[in-house]
């Protein structure tokens, strides 16, 4: 009589005396030697794959490692029993399961051989999907795609040690836009290898369990340090199957490796109206995890209570603490007798249906003040502005019409805005608002006078010269809410940031403020 066998899709938290019996084939195997503990060996981690494609996380603790490492190679298939079940609340997830296993002391691991487990558990996205995501998901995917183009290794030092990509894009032949891919350390290596010693007019490249990333605004993938698989013309089914497809095209559209200019960026017309979510200021504020936008809106208030610039270093754009006459990046972990005064300003946003709080940063600020921090800060020296006071020239941006790429970062700052809202990317430029606005068709017509803010701010005149000067003491009714939101400003400034997304900017850097 056949052994019969609990399916991964089966796998759940209980009832606790519940015994599972699974056979799997371990298509990944690593070992996270950061979370070694003194004098124990390393926790080792799998991925399993059961004969219906279906896999899950299996973890095998430091104390059981003795137990299990001479045991367990990746490629082979074992029965397993007996084992633990957990929620799988690991930042990144190999797998879409919701629970993960637990090998214990007495788990029973025995090796089979069988071939009706697949060598291979791939679950390919489509690269629209993956291009649509507002948000980097935790979930780790696997893409199939022709090399299209190809970028020049990028080598770099970070934090003293070396470093080193490559980008490539993927073509999906499915007509759409292309996918950036970040290949770093031994994936690049490894890929640039395989070209060099295989020349050929085409290559399928499998990228299993990356991670989604944010590459200039554009969501993109890059391999993992632990979990990630690469596979170059391989004869699995599914690359065979793509073949098939390359073969179909005409030999006009196989040209061969295109080279990537790593550094163009994604033109706004691209950005705004074809690669990004759109949301209203409602619906954005109504979100409840961190994620990326674009909307359109009027800036009716420089928020002056927050100041205008930061400290910054020059040389990695952190902020600076000042200590004893000099000033510590610890970024860079040194001293400085000197700062870059960088832009961070807060903006009032408003549309149709609400209103919200964006925080502008140096590369987009200085773009459309046509002046640098530092020259005006210089300038408000020369003519001895108050050293708080906000200049005149800030409010150049108030009652002008934008369409803003944000990205939205739950914080617990305050508890009447418990998040931040940073623009990624703006423009006025008159054909592409008005693009923008023809394609997402925001109801323009009269604010609600339901909306008390949204009234007050779309009406009245306005003083710039009160506008810059100290900001009154709030009545008591308003006091608490005041307070708060400077305390979360002040908080926001100094654990986050600006995130570096100029268009002449390679890879977007946080930068934490600290005035």
């Amino acid at each position: 009589m056949a052994a019969r066998y609990d399916l991964i899709k089966c796998i759940n938290a209980g009832p606790a005396h519940k015994v599972w019996k699974l056979k799997v084939r371990v298509i990944k195997l690593w070992t996270i030697f950061y979370f070694a503990k003194s004098g124990m060996k390393a926790p080792i981690e799998m991925v399993v794959l059961d004969e219906e494609g279906d896999t899950i996380q299996c973890t095998v603790k430091d104390i059981f490692v003795p137990i299990f490492e001479g045991l367990l190679a990746e490629g082979n298939v074992y029965v397993v029993t007996n084992f633990g079940v957990a929620l799988n609340t690991i930042k990144f997830k190999p797998t879409r399961h919701e629970f993960r296993i637990h090998f214990k002391r007495d788990t029973i691991v025995r090796p089979v051989q069988d071939s009706s487990v697949p060598l291979n558990g791939f679950n390919f996205v489509p690269f629209k999907t993956i291009q649509s995501e507002s948000k980097e998901d935790g979930y780790l995917v696997d893409v199939i795609g022709q090399l299209a183009s190809k970028g020049n290794l990028v080598e770099f030092t970070r934090d003293g040690k070396p470093s080193s990509y490559i980008t490539i894009e993927l073509d999906d032949l499915e007509g759409g836009q292309k996918l950036r891919v970040t290949l770093w350390q031994s994936f690049a290596f490894e890929l640039l290898k395989y070209l060099e010693e295989h020349p050929s007019l085409t290559y399928v490249v499998i990228l299993q369990m990356g991670k989604m990333k944010f590459y200039s605004g554009v969501m993109g993938v890059s391999n993992t340090n632990y979990n990630s698989k690469l596979f170059i013309n391989v004869e699995f089914p599914a690359a065979r199957d793509f073949f098939a497809r390359v073969n179909k095209l005409d030999p006009v559209d196989g040209q061969g490796i295109m080279p990537l200019v790593c550094g163009q960026p994604v033109s706004d017309e691209e950005d705004f109206l074809r690669l990004s979510v759109y949301k209203t200021i409602a619906d954005i504020k109504e979100h409840n995890q961190d994620a990326v936008f674009v909307t359109a809106g009027t800036i009716k208030e420089v928020e002056t209570e927050f100041g205008w610039w930061y400290k910054g270093c020059k040389k990695c754009r952190r902020g600076l603490r000042e200590l004893d006459k000099k000033y510590f990046c610890p970024n860079c972990i040194r001293d400085y007798g000197f700062y870059e005064p960088r832009y961070i300003i807060h903006i009032r946003v408003i549309d149709h249906t609400d209103a919200a709080s964006f925080v502008l940063f140096d590369g987009e600020a200085a773009k459309f003040l046509g002046v640098s921090a530092k020259d005006l800060r210089q300038s408000c020296v020369t003519k001895g502005v108050e050293k708080n006071s906000c200049p005149e020239e800030i409010h150049k941006l108030r009652d002008i019409k934008f369409i803003f790429k944000v990205q939205l970062k739950m914080r617990n700052l305050n508890s009447y805005e418990p998040y931040v809202i940073h623009v990624l990317r703006m423009t006025n430029e008159n054909s592409l608002v008005s693009a923008f606005l023809d394609k997402y068709n925001p109801d323009t017509g009269l604010l609600s006078h339901e909306n008390s803010e949204l009234l007050s701010l779309s009406t009245g005149p306005y003083n710039t010269s009160k506008a810059c000067e100290s900001e009154p003491t709030p009545s008591p009714a308003v006091d608490e809410k005041h307070n708060s939101k400077i305390l979360g400003a002040k908080k926001h400034i100094e654990e986050i940031g600006e995130e570096s997304v100029s268009s002449k900017s390679k890879k977007g850097k946080w930068v934490v403020v600290e005035d």
